[in-house]
């Protein structure tokens, strides 16, 4: 009998989890209209949330710093926006495949 409500509040934490996440993503697919180029790095966090990811950093030819971060979406999808100096510059939306196949080399 303890063994089924161990079992039973494990199952409930995972689904509580599992619907927290997806309000995540969720409200990024929403917040994602209200973004508009020009914004700060700082503004766009506060729009979409803390839950982002650093995909890139560098500079410019320019010696500017450019950074792109990524928020992910419920769909299977990634948003990922460009800032030049600190500003908004473009963002765009990529579909990720999560089925992917690797490719294997014919054995000898």
């Amino acid at each position: 009998m303890k063994l089924n409500k161990m079992l039973l509040s494990l199952l409930a934490i995972y689904c509580l989890n599992g619907c927290v996440s997806n309000n995540i993503a969720w409200k990024t697919n929403e917040n994602i209209k209200k973004i508009k180029i020009g914004m700060t790095k700082e503004e766009v966090i506060k729009t979409l949330g803390q839950k982002y990811m650093i995909t890139s950093s560098a500079r410019d030819a320019y010696g500017n710093p450019v950074e792109v971060i990524g928020y992910k979406s419920d769909m299977g999808e990634e948003y990922h926006l460009k800032f030049i100096t600190n500003k908004l510059t473009e963002w765009n939306r990529q579909h990720i495949n999560k089925n992917v196949v690797k490719d294997h080399l014919p054995s000898d």
